[in-house]
């Protein structure tokens, strides 16, 4: 019969650790639901994006003076389909790598796998089962929800940020409620007064200091109740983790090492599932655990993982940015932005004794930018004046960045290759 391998969970971490295991050995995915893909295909970042295309898009030609306009059921036209397109090129891509698919609910406990009350005799389990919505509506309603006018959102981290921007873009009134004084609560002091007072320019009614309490679609704070038509939840996802018996750290998630390994023999988790946040991070768990199932032992490192806000202008941001020399490009200095009738924004380069050691965008394309300033970690100052980035490209903060250190601490004032 050969080696065989489980994956619970068809989400970034499920698919890629089936994908790699599947060259190696036999696998089985097990996959609750009707379709592949986890939240964030069939519920988060790709509808998610599929919408923030259309809202960007309009936000884009608003600033070359032309009006474009989408309208929300347009929107979530573009996101079912996105969501289905991609759900079935998982589909495709298992079938492929010759992955069996099992649709049904999987329990495991003490090291023992289950699918539909049937024992499943495998070698090793990754367990990639994500996470749960929070109580009440949250994003993944979005593509689904009638349409309405006033929303509230509990929330301005990361994912209250991002969909305000996208339903405010929509033509939504959109009110933010918010515990600290800024946007983007435990993000760069900088990044979050340009959001905020980007976001309230916006037309973004936003309560900050605020104390809410929801009630239906009633939220209560200080300063008295107000009703909405939907009330979205963005923050307060739980680990999906019914039936499946590991180790879990004190917020509920698995608790794993650097090999993914949970602790129980040849079981190993990777994803949301496991505390973090984004697909990427999760689709490279997802390889780390299924290459250490296979007896490769490797360790996760996520020390330069980018993250990106997708709101125009877009946010980006890896690495320590609290500490060392920072040097601040003005998005509006940079030719590319000229061009294109940009001017908000900027891009922070921190160097750490003189190597590039994090960064943080609030710009056009900042998911480039913060990538290649990932890739570029641990490289001098000197170094980076070494590479030849296209002009003119917003990448070109990144050298500018190096320069301008460089003047500041009295060495090479190059000129642009």
């Amino acid at each position: 019969m050969g080696i065989r391998f489980a994956v619970i969970g068809s989400g970034p971490a499920g698919l890629y650790a089936a994908l790699t295991l599947a060259q190696r050995a036999k696998v089985t995915l097990i996959e609750q639901n009707e379709k592949l893909g986890g939240t964030c295909v069939l519920y988060g970042c790709i509808p998610g994006k599929a919408m923030l295309k259309a809202a960007s898009l309009s936000a884009q030609a608003e600033r070359l003076g032309k009006r474009l306009e989408f309208a929300f059921n347009e929107a979530q036209a573009l996101a079912r389909r996105a969501s289905e397109l991609v759900s079935k090129g998982e589909e495709y891509l298992l079938s492929d790598a010759g992955v069996e698919v099992v649709h049904g609910r999987a329990t495991l406990s003490g090291g023992t796998l289950r699918v539909n009350n049937e024992t499943l005799r495998v070698d090793g389990v990754i367990v990639a089962t994500g996470t749960k919505r929070p109580e009440g509506k949250a994003s993944d309603d979005l593509p689904s929800l009638n349409d309405f006018h006033r929303i509230a959102i509990i929330g301005g981290g990361v994912g209250g940020v991002e969909y305000a921007w996208l339903l405010r873009k929509l033509g939504k009134e959109v009110h933010v409620y918010e515990a600290e004084d800024l946007l983007l609560p435990k993000h760069d002091p900088d990044l979050r007064r340009a959001v905020t007072s980007h976001f309230q320019k916006l037309g973004v009614r936003l309560h900050l200091k605020a104390r809410a309490r929801v009630e239906g679609n009633k939220v209560i704070t200080e300063e008295g109740a107000q009703e909405f038509d939907v009330v979205l939840f963005s923050f307060g996802r739980k680990p999906n983790l019914e039936g499946i018996d590991v180790p879990t750290d004190e917020r509920g998630f698995v608790r794993v090492d650097r090999y993914m390994f949970t602790g129980i023999s040849n079981v190993y988790a990777a994803g949301d599932v496991t505390g973090s946040f984004t697909a990427h991070e999760a689709m490279r768990k997802g390889i780390v655990a299924a290459l250490n199932l296979l007896g490769q032992r490797t360790a996760y490192d996520g020390t330069s993982v980018p993250k990106v806000i997708y709101i125009h202008p877009q946010i980006a941001y890896f690495g320590d940015v609290s500490n060392g020399d920072c040097v601040k490009v003005q998005v509006a200095s940079l030719p590319r932005a000229v061009a294109e009738g940009e001017s908000e924004g900027f891009v922070k380069v921190c160097f750490n004794e003189g190597r590039l050691a994090g960064t943080v965008a609030f710009s056009p394309e900042a998911e480039g930018v913060v990538t290649l300033a990932s890739l570029m970690r641990g490289k001098r100052a000197e170094e980076i004046l070494l590479e030849q980035i296209p002009h003119p490209s917003y990448l070109e903060a990144i050298w500018e960045a190096a320069r301008q250190y460089l003047v500041k601490k009295g060495g090479v004032n190059s000129a642009r290759p």
